[in-house]
């Protein structure tokens, strides 16, 4: 009897830490594919497992000239890719082709697509599941950039596209040409070296919990301020501030050049 209970007992552990590293879903589809009189729209999704970095390494991932990339930490031990391929063309059997000719290639911790050396009417986006202390590498030129639940070095840089940043933790860094910044901050402290992100052209919006404590930095050149949150600021706030929030800590700053700033609690 006893060894039928230790055996219940580790079957039962078993499906339990399974359950926590169940198969991320993914968000991203087809679904929205669109055409018109003068173009017509192909799109397929791909799926992809890859090893993780190893301790140390970076996950490079390039949307190259019309992708964006989203990015989630999650419990497992390896990266989950979809890739939504998807191009344009005078006819639907032209754009198919086109996709059908996008390679994804994943050597070497480097996530990019290609096809040939045409980089016009086609583009592949990224919705990524990664173990949440993978160090990332990412780059886009005419799309967004979402990340959320990582703590581990990251690096961003983006030319026209907007960033969602949540749950964050790690050394952070990252730029926008055009596009607005996100931020929602969780616990009650930062996790790591701190977060610096410019944009030159966007707002900012900072979601903050009641009770967190950091360096917040933030600032616009040209643009409003509003908040409504309880930071005690000794003189005038302006077009931006830098104050501790709480007990203080490492930095938070996300500064813009023409944007407004809102400062919210964190629901």
């Amino acid at each position: 009897m006893k060894a039928l209970l230790t055996s219940g007992l580790l079957a039962l552990l078993a499906l339990q830490a399974a359950a926590q590293t169940s198969a991320p879903v993914f968000k991203s589809t087809c679904e929205d594919n669109w055409s018109d009189n003068r173009r017509q729209n192909f799109c397929e999704t791909r799926d992809l497992t890859l090893a993780a970095p190893a301790a140390g390494q970076t996950l490079t991932i390039d949307g190259r000239q019309n992708g964006g990339i989203s990015i989630r930490g999650w419990d497992g031990t390896d990266v989950r890719v979809r890739a939504r391929v998807q191009s344009w063309g005078t006819s639907a059997a032209a754009a198919q082709e086109k996709v059908k000719a996008v390679q994804i290639k994943s050597s070497g911790n480097e996530l990019k697509a290609e096809a040939g050396s045409d980089e016009d009417n086609w583009a592949v986006s990224y919705e990524v599941f990664v173990p949440r202390k993978t160090a990332l590498a990412l780059t886009t030129h005419n799309g967004g950039i979402s990340i959320e639940g990582v703590q581990a070095p990251i690096t961003f840089k983006a030319v026209n596209g907007g960033i969602s940043l949540a749950g964050l933790g790690g050394d952070v860094r990252g730029t926008t040409e055009n596009g607005g910044v996100q931020v929602r901050l969780t616990g009650n402290k930062w996790e790591g070296k701190g977060l610096d992100v410019t944009t030159t052209n966007g707002g900012i919006t900072w979601r903050i919990p009641e009770s967190y404590s950091a360096q917040l930095k933030t600032q616009t050149v040209h643009g409003g301020f509003s908040a409504d949150y309880p930071i005690t600021v000794t003189g005038k706030i302006g077009r931006g501030l830098d104050t501790k929030l709480g007990q203080g800590g490492p930095l938070v700053s996300v500064v813009t050049t023409n944007g407004g700033i809102s400062l919210r609690r964190a629901e």
